[in-house]
């Protein structure tokens, strides 16, 4: 057996840290992910992953010794600990025996792709941002941009994006000197709000546009309704309000790869 790194160890204390200070992921340049799905994922994305630590338990079963196989393969460090160091250090009550410390990729708004990218106007709610993120893959879209709100690279939007953050161009900006980058790289900036002239269908999503979601309770800023094109709204005919922003965010990605695909289809 490996000799087992105490909770005290300066590794274990950095990664119980990072989960939980969002300052020192921002100066670190550093991020967490927990179990053995996102290692693997993380793995086969050719993500720079730091260290890795690890329980016994783990390294004894064929999935866990592939993966720490794989690990060190690519020249990452591994420690092994104690199932109560591990869970001590994890974000979650089961991290599954293994957290892993990585450098994300930092993108440029110059490096995304042509096509569709989703800005999100100070979103706070990590599960609808980690669905942005897994729709946007899934679907075909060029990349995210993130004005203020949640942190995409806290353990929370981590899980709930299930891998696709590790692929996916993210991009993190203020939102007026953004819409102003995309607009100089011919995008069109389209905005998702209530009441909005445009409907999904007539919006002219399949092609160069950026589509911004605002935040859950107050919708989008002044500054990107300043700097719209023009206004989508999702017609309903129930008596709801609003659609949860992750929801309404994946209709409209999930509209723009059907005018992509009828745009292919065109004689």
């Amino acid at each position: 057996m490996s000799e087992l790194l105490s909770p005290r160890n300066p590794k274990v204390a950095q990664a119980r840290e990072l989960g939980r200070d969002r300052s020192l992921r921002d100066s670190l340049g550093l991020a967490v992910l927990e179990g053995v799905r996102l290692a693997e994922e993380a793995v086969a994305a050719g993500v720079a992953v730091e260290y890795a630590l690890y329980t016994e338990e783990l390294a004894r079963k064929e999935r866990g010794a592939a993966l720490l196989g794989a690990l060190a393969a690519a020249g990452v460090a591994l420690y092994a600990v104690a199932p109560d160091t591990l869970a001590r250090a994890a974000d979650t009550q089961a991290p599954q025996g293994i957290l892993a410390v990585f450098r994300p990729r930092a993108w440029q708004l110059e490096q995304l792709p042509p096509g569709l990218v989703v800005v999100l106007d100070n979103l706070q709610d990590p599960g609808n941002l980690g669905t942005v993120i897994r729709s946007l893959e899934a679907l075909g879209g060029a990349g995210l941009v993130i004005a203020g709100g949640v942190d995409h690279m806290s353990p929370k939007v981590v899980r709930s994006a299930m891998g696709s953050l590790f692929r996916l161009p993210v991009v993190k900006g203020e939102i007026g000197p953004v819409l102003t980058a995309l607009k100089r790289q011919g995008r069109r900036v389209l905005v998702a709000d209530a009441g909005g002239e445009l409907t999904p269908w007539s919006a002219g999503l399949a092609g160069n546009v950026a589509l911004v979601i605002g935040n859950e309770g107050n919708g989008p800023s002044d500054t990107a309704r300043q700097a719209a094109d023009g206004i989508v709204s999702i017609p309903m005919e129930g008596p709801t309000e609003s659609l949860n922003a992750g929801v309404a965010a994946s209709l409209l990605i999930y509209e723009a790869m059907r005018q992509r695909a009828g745009r292919q289809s065109t004689p």
